[in-house]
């Protein structure tokens, strides 16, 4: 994996392969193949790695209970890794344009499921939302999946900056 992350920084996701992979490691191709059985399960795995490197949950600060304090967390963490891996997010579809995209698919909706549920725990966490916030209309889920879908469009658009998610939280919740 050190090597494939290395590999997609460098060139890219998209140019990803198991040959270059083995000769990175110093091993034959087909010791790369027992561990991956196709190109499409060597970047399923290298995408999911790369998730795990740039949004890893265990590196929020304690400190604070506050959600838009982990929704603003969440983005400049994402912002960073995308520096570290340029175009992730474009790359990441075009990746599996020709794979499997049942694989890349249920990769990214694993880890989505993960990020999504972890907010909603720091929603949960927060004393300061109003009381009557959320109701059987506007549920803590679809707030969430809502506030998930708008962090990812902004990271997409390489927008620099989620304040104005931050100010439609506030207003919306506390």
């Amino acid at each position: 994996m050190a090597a494939s992350r290395e590999l997609a920084s460098k060139e890219g996701l998209q140019s990803l392969n198991m040959r270059d992979v083995a000769k990175k490691c110093n091993v034959s191709v087909g010791s790369v193949y027992n561990y991956f059985p196709s190109k499409a399960d060597l970047i399923a795995e290298t995408i999911q790695d790369l998730w795990q490197s740039i949004f890893h949950i265990g590196k929020f600060p304690n400190n604070t209970n506050s959600f838009t304090d982990y929704v603003a967390w969440i983005f400049e963490s994402v912002h960073v890794g995308i520096e570290e891996y340029p175009n992730f997010f474009t790359a990441h579809s075009m990746s599996f344009a020709n794979a499997d995209k049942g694989k890349a698919r249920e990769v990214m909706e694993k880890y989505f499921h993960h990020m999504k549920t972890e907010l909603i725990k720091a929603l949960e966490k927060d004393n300061n939302i109003r009381e009557a916030a959320f109701s059987d209309d506007f549920s803590k889920a679809d707030f969430v999946g809502f506030v998930f879908t708008n962090l990812l469009n902004l990271l997409i658009k390489q927008e620099s900056s989620c304040n104005i998610l931050i100010e439609i939280i506030k207003r919306s919740i506390y």
